[in-house]
């Protein structure tokens, strides 16, 4: 069986999404208490960016780190691990920035989502391979 490793570079990486994922949930309380909108968006623009950044920022970052964390603890090389976890926390910045915008279909949106996409692929390629490896099939 192969030595597992701890995920530093996991850790470091989950430390930083979670500060971000504080201040995407601040900004959305920030617009839900200058629109007066509680629950929902009613209708509000704003407020639905506003969740829409924090929600898909949650939904990307969840998965991430748990398959980081995998790929780190299996053995793949440091230099992957922590390119990827850079690429990701840009992405995901990139994202919410271009979700920013008044006009939402933008580069940096774009960026954001081709960077997540390939990351995650990347990711998911290697822990397959890892896993497999880690089999002895």
């Amino acid at each position: 069986m192969t030595n597992l490793t701890p995920p530093v570079v996991t850790a470091v990486t989950a430390g930083v999404l979670i500060i971000l994922q504080m201040l995407l949930l601040f900004a959305v309380v920030g617009v839900r208490r200058r629109v007066g909108q509680s629950l929902g968006d009613g209708g509000s623009d704003e407020v639905l960016r506003a969740s829409r950044r924090h929600g898909n920022f949650a939904e990307n970052a969840a998965i991430f780190i748990v398959a980081l964390a995998l790929v780190e603890m299996l053995g793949a090389g440091r230099q992957l691990v922590e390119l990827l976890a850079g690429l990701f926390v840009l992405a995901r910045i990139s994202h919410a920035i271009g979700l920013s915008m008044h006009k939402t279909v933008n580069p940096l949106r774009v960026i954001g989502v081709i960077v997540t996409v390939g990351v995650g692929v990347t990711l998911g390629v290697r822990l397959i391979m890892l896993g497999w490896s880690a089999l002895g099939v």
